[in-house]
């Protein structure tokens, strides 16, 4: 099913998972002090997570968005 509105798209679980994941890399990426903090293991596990996170909750059913927005129709 399509999201009607795409504009409403950041209130699904799985998207903002998608970008958690995304923030995650980018801040990885660009503190390098960061990088002495976390290893390579480290970060591929809480990478692989937030992935596999992002797949569970594709599957699960998600609340709406036109119910989250108050437009039951």
């Amino acid at each position: 099913m399509m999201i009607s509105d795409w504009k409403q798209a950041y209130k699904l679980w799985s998207v903002q998972c998608a970008l958690l994941l995304a923030l995650v890399n980018v801040l990885l990426a660009a503190l390098p002090a960061l990088q002495d903090v976390m290893s390579v293991t480290v970060y591929a596990v809480v990478n692989a997570a937030l992935a596999g996170g992002v797949a569970l909750l594709r599957v699960l059913a998600q609340i709406p968005v036109e119910a989250l927005a108050g437009n039951d129709q």
